[in-house]
């Protein structure tokens, strides 16, 4: 595809061409203008020529005789300027050609979208952002209005149908054609912050910020659609070709777990885009024009790809997916699931369709990369044996049957003969009678994190390792507790009448010895009962997210069901965007431990997100009561009296803050909103430009230098800081929306401003006022439908 450069070009790369123009001449601010027309004295002869002025350059930016737009320059020397004057159209000519040449270091030659390398920097770069704002707990903050990021993103693969065998019958010639148009029509299908790549062959990849889980499946669908209409003729014979695609997609963070949040950015990076990629194979092996989201991989994707012996098959989940030892399916015949149709008859064409029935429930116990061991716990009819091909769905822990109610009168089989160990579904079983029977008691699971090194040879290795540990146990559990296999690397024990505290240093002891003498590396979680509101049930749910905690922790890797377990998994399900879920469990966690800091505190982000400010504002007063060092906890109780209006208490939260730290940007801003909302301009800029001199506010200072140069009528100046805030940061939404005023008050091209505002409502579109914006310039263009639209959508708001 041959390069071309048009105004959204300058845009998008200004930062370059402002380091080019910078390295020949001095300016101390610039900005960027689209004007209808080109600006009167600056065309001489049909020859566009530079304005210089006392402190100021107006350079026209033209390209193969192309009238762009004009690159002003503010605080130039004036001597520097002549001396260059005769120079500078040669030179805005070889700063152009610099932009363009980095436009096609960063793109595909073939489709004109984004390389891949491009494309892994932007997702490198959005992993980083999205993990410096992903904090709960003491250093946790409400505030979204300051955040310069959006707090996930959508990564989307897109792969062709049956593309191998076009190019071999048709070409490669013809198959590129086909490839390039199909890249054209997804980019005209994708939001405005939504960008395309192409990966490899025929991979396309969408990077989409700020992507919801329902506007992710919108938009393949619409993908799909698009790319279903699609009709090639070959011009050789004239036959006709469709085509079909495959699309899988990942969201950042909603798709990572637990400890892959430990991981460096560049593995972060590489988890994400894989999961992507799992989605897509999913969506692959389900037929032509399928699409699939990795979320629903665990839940519906699953299926039984070999029966084995002794109760035990292979599924095709595995580690690439999330499967998780443990995880319990229902198993639905491919038959009875609800969506196959019983056969037509001459007398009944329609008889409708099967009834969904469930052959029974099986928990993983071995996970390998890319598939799974299971075993099966329960079959509802044993005549109806489980067979290559059914399909699996995924069940929460309070869903499994058998964990909650066992399996009546089920015979229970002998220990394994090896390590001396019940089954787990012999052990629910057991469990399900005891903990009837039992006032109190206690549950332990011991997980080995590293196993697959002792499995590398022959698999007897790795039982003889359980052998060897479950010797280990004997020794330092003297109470002698029932013993089953959670899964292969993961055991599970039941101490009747006692609790974790009894229970503490044994298997301190026993970790110690596992490290040390085994070399492997172990996680032990704890849970008792009674405890708080749960049941006895609940209790094993609870070990569970111990262990899960104990995961999370440096050796000795023990933890005990308590407050702080239930703050990491309420984090959990926080970052998942479950903030009913999490603040449920932040609740349990304070009712444990009513001076848990980190939950207090988290719990009052969420009565805030959720709009119940009381209850946010009580828990952050009781934090700073109780320290009233805590910056963060007193800088949230700000925000919070804020948005109930309470500005003079709010003035005071902030200003004590930066007692706490002078170099508190997010407190400078704020006071500085407060003052500009009272109309103290001179004050708000002395806080703003304050706020910019510190390490965490330079990046966000040019937004609210802008939109203060706004209120004051200083438009060049305004535009100038935008310029700035956007350089910082392509995607704040704020700026995009003033920018697109600013172009509009300006009489600049209106395109650019429709196209800025545009970018501004698919950031925020919760917010009225960028929707009045954009139908104003709606209206400005003569578009009526598209401005009755936007007020609609304002209003709704």
């Amino acid at each position: 595809m041959k390069p071309i450069m048009d105004k959204s070009d300058l845009i998008l790369f200004e930062y370059v061409l402002k380091g080019s123009l910078a390295s020949v001449m001095t300016f101390t601010a610039h900005s960027l203008y689209f004007p209808r027309e080109i600006p009167s004295g600056m065309l001489r002869d049909k020859t566009m020529v530079p304005l210089l002025e006392k402190d100021r350059a107006l350079l026209p930016l033209v390209y193969q005789d192309r009238f762009l737009g004009v690159f002003m320059a503010r605080g130039t020397d004036p001597e520097q300027m002549q001396s260059l004057s005769k120079a500078l159209p040669g030179i805005i000519s070889l700063c152009l050609d610099k932009v363009l040449l980095h436009k096609q270091s960063i793109t595909d030659s073939l489709t004109g979208l984004y390389n891949q390398e491009r494309f892994m920097l932007m997702v490198h770069n959005a992993v980083e952002d999205i993990l410096a704002s992903l904090t709960l707990g003491p250093g946790a903050s409400m505030d979204n209005g300051l955040s310069q990021y959006s707090s996930s993103f959508c990564i989307m693969l897109i792969n062709l149908d049956r593309f191998k065998r076009i190019n071999d019958i048709f070409g490669y010639t013809f198959g590129n054609k086909l490839l390039t148009q199909m890249a054209g029509s997804i980019r005209e299908e994708l939001p405005e912050q939504a960008v395309a790549a192409r990966l490899e062959k025929d991979t396309l990849a969408v990077f989409w910020p700020q992507a919801a889980p329902a506007k992710c499946r919108e938009l393949a669908e619409r993908l799909l659609a698009r790319i279903c209409t699609m009709v090639f003729e070959y011009p050789v014979s004239g036959e006709k070709i469709s085509l079909t695609a495959g699309i899988g997609w990942s969201l950042f963070p909603q798709d990572i777990k637990g400890p892959q949040f430990k991981k460096p950015v560049p593995e972060l990076v590489h988890i994400i885009c894989q999961k992507a990629r799992e989605a897509l194979n999913i969506a692959k092996e389900n037929g032509s024009g399928k699409s699939y989201a990795f979320g629903q991989i665990l839940a519906q994707g699953g299926r039984v790809l070999e029966v084995l012996p002794l109760s035990r098959l292979i599924i095709n989940l595995g580690k690439s997916m999330d499967a998780a030892e443990g995880q319990k399916f229902m198993v639905w015949s491919s038959k009875f699931n609800g969506h196959s149709r019983v056969p037509k008859t001459p007398s009944r064409p329609d008889l409708g369709f099967y009834p969904p029935i469930h052959k029974g429930e099986i928990t993983i116990q071995e996970v390998q990369e890319n598939m799974s061991i299971a075993e099966v716990l329960y079959l509802n009819d044993p005549a109806w044996k489980i067979e290559s091909g059914d399909k699996l769905s995924l069940l929460t822990e309070k869903e499994s049957f058998l964990e909650k109610q066992g399996l009546a009168k089920k015979k229970v089989q002998p220990k394994d003969l090896l390590t001396g160990l019940y089954s787990y579904r012999d052990f629910l079983s057991l469990w399900t009678g005891a903990r009837t029977r039992d006032d109190s008691f206690c549950m332990a699971m011991l997980g080995l994190e590293d196993m697959d090194r002792h499995k590398k040879g022959e698999g007897i290795n790795g039982e003889n390792l359980i052998l060897e540990i479950t010797r280990i146990v004997d020794k330092w559990l003297t109470s002698k507790p029932l013993s089953g296999r959670y899964s292969s690397n993961c055991l599970i024990f039941y101490f009747s009448g006692q609790d974790c505290s009894e229970l503490k240093d044994q298997c301190l002891g026993l970790l110690e010895e596992i490290r040390t003498g085994m070399q492997v590396s172990a996680s032990l979680g704890m849970a008792s009962f009674p405890c708080l509101i749960y049941s006895r049930t609940d209790c094993l749910e609870n070990c569970r997210k111990a262990l899960e905690h104990a995961r999370l922790m440096q050796h000795p890797r023990l933890a005990c069901f308590d407050s702080l377990t239930l703050t990491v998994s309420a984090d959990t399900l926080f970052t998942q965007g479950d903030t009913f879920a999490a603040l449920e469990e932040y609740k349990q966690a304070l009712a444990a431990d009513e001076s848990n800091t980190l939950a207090r505190n988290s719990l009052a982000i969420c009565y805030a997100r959720l709009g119940r400010l009381e209850l946010a504002r009580q828990h952050f007063q009781e934090i700073t009561a109780a320290e009233p060092e805590n910056l963060l906890a007193r800088y949230n109780l700000g925000c919070v009296c804020i948005k109930q209006g309470d500005d003079q208490e709010a003035g005071k939260m902030f200003a004590r803050c930066l007692e706490i730290d002078p170099d508190h940007a997010f407190s400078l801003f704020r006071l500085g909103q407060l003052a500009e909302n009272q109309e103290q301009f001179d004050k708000a800029g002395e806080y703003y430009l304050q706020a910019g001199k510190t390490p965490r506010g330079g990046r966000l200072a040019p937004r609210h230098l802008a939109r203060l140069a706004w209120k004051k009528g200083q438009m060049q100046e305004s535009r100038e800081y935008l310029h700035q805030a956007l350089l910082q940061n392509p995607r704040d939404a704020f700026s995009l929306n003033l920018m697109a005023r600013i172009c509009l008050k300006s009489g600049d091209d209106p395109e650019i401003a429709e196209s800025l505002a545009r970018q501004s409502v698919v950031l925020r579109p919760d917010v009225s006022e960028f929707w009045q914006d954009l139908a104003e310039i709606f209206k400005a263009g003569g578009k009526t439908l598209q401005e009755s639209q936007a007020r609609a959508r304002a209003c709704n708001l």
